[in-house]
């Protein structure tokens, strides 16, 4: 292959030096003038190589830009540059063909350079020019003999060059390999490349040849053993396998790898009781990978955690690895998700709490635990909430969802002014993301509502909508306290329309179109809407009971505006037990008692 210089290794840097020495007619320059500009552009390329050491990126980019511009000859320069444009730019063909030449042009400067040689090869190998690649890879033989892995690198590529329809290139890759093992003797790493090179080629009698030779040839290394059974069962001999791990685990009895393997196996042939004592060995070893393991618990549990007579082995198993790898954040984060799965809020959100101590910077932890909280009863519900958003805004003031769950839950409880002093916290100027502004204001206008600042929480819907036309859960909100002030009713239907037709199964939504249209006097179509309320709440209990979980059913709030539209129907009897199963869900609400106790319907 001929190489001819760095003739466009970005388009327009080239050209733009090209036409730079052709507008100033010098071509033809001198030798002075070109030696000053190598002298100026070694001046600069040094100035670079300090700013890189000293991780000043956008000065070591500007002055080697500079450098190349300069003397674009330098084969060093060049290539750094190069080098640079691969790692920070999506070049198109000709930028990586001229990035290619750069690279080959060091490479051919010393052919002994390991690291030069290593990224011509490399990109060589992008570029699909694996006879580049077996150059590289042999002037490196050549240059450095006392090294076997240029010789490695290049039995490699002759595989890679074998999978592409080279015939020839199999037998090189193994002559290769074959002079490899004559001055290495034995060596795992060695003898796996052979042996994925006899698979490439499915000669599966000449891989069983070489797994049982490296098994004879190193009978106490477990690292060997353990491969040569994974080897085993790609190759559809388990019984091999399993004596592979046996051995491993003959040689060490703790040894976690050969458990997880070993528990892996069983569970491949449908052994699940082998395969459940088999995880719990491998999650007790001591020199089992974490990462290892928390892949299989999460394996295991995902399996059983819907079998209630699991959970208190799965229990276990959580105390027994909190034993051996204290201190794992993602443990107790798995520990929480389980817990919250298997009914048991308050336990899980301990452990929330304990992943958010032990990493307190990962925004992912605080919302789990956020969300844990929010998950379990009452006032404990309440004040975990508020207590886990208020600290994780102190720790992600950027984020304004701490803030917006926060003031949520404050609102609920009716503590508007806190409420309100959570939300102001957070720098809504700061913000540019539309939809994110747009829950602000809605919040803000949820606060104000229930402030009784009527007026001002209008504002705030409004703008809110005009923020982002697509929100929704501000039209659904805007929509119920108009529908509850009876005032501006079409604007209220059109808001509430807007959200049911953008998600026809949000029984929110439905619920608020409802009450808007009995508002309005359509009380034959609210029934309809109502309905459908309710069919979904139904179907929700019927699904959480098949789960074995536990139902929630329509609230009070929404029982008691069927009752209402039901009696504006005609159905009154419907409409008295409506009333009396959301009173037996809000004792202490006068409205609803007194409709009950008359067996008819009031207005506040």
């Amino acid at each position: 292959m001929k190489y001819n210089g760095l003739h466009a290794i970005v388009g327009a840097v080239a050209l733009a030096v090209a036409a730079g020495a052709a507008a100033g007619g010098r071509g033809n320059a001198p030798d002075w003038d070109r030696d000053a500009a190598a002298r100026k552009a070694a001046y600069v390329y040094i100035d670079a190589m300090v700013d890189v050491s000293d991780e000043r990126y956008t000065d070591y980019t500007s002055k080697l830009h500079r450098a190349v511009q300069l003397d674009p000859a330098d084969a060093d320069i060049a290539a750094d540059y190069a080098e640079l444009l691969l790692q920070t730019t999506e070049l198109d063909s000709a930028g990586l063909e001229s990035a290619y030449e750069a690279l080959y042009r060091r490479f051919d400067k010393d052919r002994s350079d390991w690291a030069n040689a290593a990224a011509t090869a490399e990109l060589a190998q992008r570029l699909g020019r694996y006879d580049d690649v077996a150059t590289v890879w042999k002037a490196l033989q050549k240059a450095l003999p006392g090294r076997n892995d240029p010789s490695m690198n290049l039995a490699d590529t002759y595989v890679l060059m074998y999978m592409r329809g080279d015939s020839a290139a199999y037998d090189s890759a193994m002559t290769i390999y074959s002079r490899l093992e004559e001055g290495l003797g034995f060596d795992i790493g060695l003898s796996s490349h052979k042996i994925r090179a006899l698979a490439l080629r499915k000669d599966t009698a000449a891989v069983m040849d070489e797994l049982q030779r490296i098994t004879l040839a190193a009978p106490a290394d477990a690292d060997v053993a353990l491969y040569a059974g994974q080897m085993y069962e790609n190759f559809g001999r388990p019984d091999s396998a399993m004596a592979r791990y046996e051995h491993v685990a003959a040689l060490d009895s703790t040894d976690g790898r050969a458990l997880m393997l070993r528990a892996q196996l069983h569970l491949s042939q449908g052994d699940s009781a082998a395969y459940d004592a088999e995880v719990f060995r491998a999650l007790e070893s001591h020199n089992l990978d974490f990462q290892n393991k928390m892949r299989m618990l999460t394996g295991y549990i995902r399996a059983l955690f819907t079998d209630s007579t699991q959970h208190a082995r799965i229990d276990r198993l959580f105390d027994v690895m909190r034993q051996v790898n204290p201190g794992e954040p993602q443990l107790h984060a798995l520990n929480a998700l389980y817990l919250a799965q298997t009914g048991r809020p308050d336990s899980a959100a301990e452990q929330a709490g304990y992943a958010v101590d032990l990493d307190p910077d990962n925004a992912e932890l605080w919302s789990m635990l956020v969300q844990m909280q929010a998950a379990r009863e009452g006032t404990a519900a309440d004040e975990g909430v508020v207590d886990a958003a208020r600290r994780g805004a102190r720790h992600f003031p950027e984020s304004l969802y701490f803030p917006i769950v926060g003031a949520g839950r404050l609102a609920i409880l009716k503590r508007y002014d806190e409420a309100s002093a959570m939300l102001d916290s957070f720098d809504i100027s700061a913000m540019d993301n539309p939809e994110a502004a747009s829950d602000y204001w809605s919040m803000k206008g949820d606060i104000e509502y229930g402030r009784g600042n009527t007026d001002s929480s209008a504002v705030m819907y409004e703008r809110a909508i005009a923020i982002n036309p697509h929100n929704y859960m501000a039209m659904n909100n805007f929509a119920y306290h108009l529908a509850v002030a009876d005032s501006l009713l079409d604007r209220a239907e059109h808001y509430s329309a807007l959200a049911v037709k953008n998600d026809p199964q949000n029984a929110t939504y439905l619920d608020t179109y409802a009450w808007v249209l009995f508002r309005k006097g359509e009380y034959t179509l609210a029934r309809q809407y109502i309905d459908a309320v309710l069919r979904i709440f139904k179907e929700q209990d019927d699904k959480a009971a098949e789960e074995g979980l536990e139902a929630t059913g329509a609230s009070a709030e929404v029982l008691d505006h069927a009752g209402d539209i039901y009696f504006m129907t005609g159905a009154r009897k419907e409409a008295l037990e409506y009333w009396r199963r959301a009173h037996e869900l809000e004792p202490d609400n006068a409205l609803i008692k007194r409709k009950v106790d008359n067996k008819t319907i009031f207005f506040e």
